[in-house]
């Protein structure tokens, strides 16, 4: 009888754990849908609201695309206790973490120099 009651116990200890774990897991729109981009400025271009970012995790190129509104943080440069920085704000070899969409617009494009780039949009 001990040995029924204490694998009934294990069983349902067992059982919500797995529950919990489900619960709590990211869904898949979700958990893809944004994602940071946290480096250093190599470009800007004002007239098209882009940055050139290089990627400390995976030395990836990310060409970002700023819309008016977007918001993202400087993480270390002349600006980087602002709370909302704009574009014109941000210089060149400054850290910036910036959330970006993932989005069908998201591609690979080529510089002229012939590096490769990952073309991004900035979530507002």
């Amino acid at each position: 009888m001990r040995t029924i009651a204490r694998l009934g116990s294990i069983a349902a200890v067992f059982a919500l754990a797995l529950g919990t774990f489900a619960v709590g897991a990211p869904k898949a729109e979700a958990a893809n849908k944004y994602f940071k981009v946290t480096g250093t400025v190599v470009q800007i271009d004002l007239k098209d609201r882009t940055l050139l970012v290089t990627d400390w995790a995976s030395q990836k190129l990310y060409l970002i695309e700023v819309p008016e509104g977007a918001r993202f943080k400087i993480t270390f440069g002349r600006y980087m206790r602002m709370a909302e920085p704009q574009l014109s704000d941000v210089q060149i070899r400054e850290r910036v973490e910036i959330r970006c969409t993932r989005t069908d617009k998201e591609h690979l494009s080529k510089l002229e120099d012939g590096r490769v780039v990952i073309r991004l949009i900035a979530a507002g």
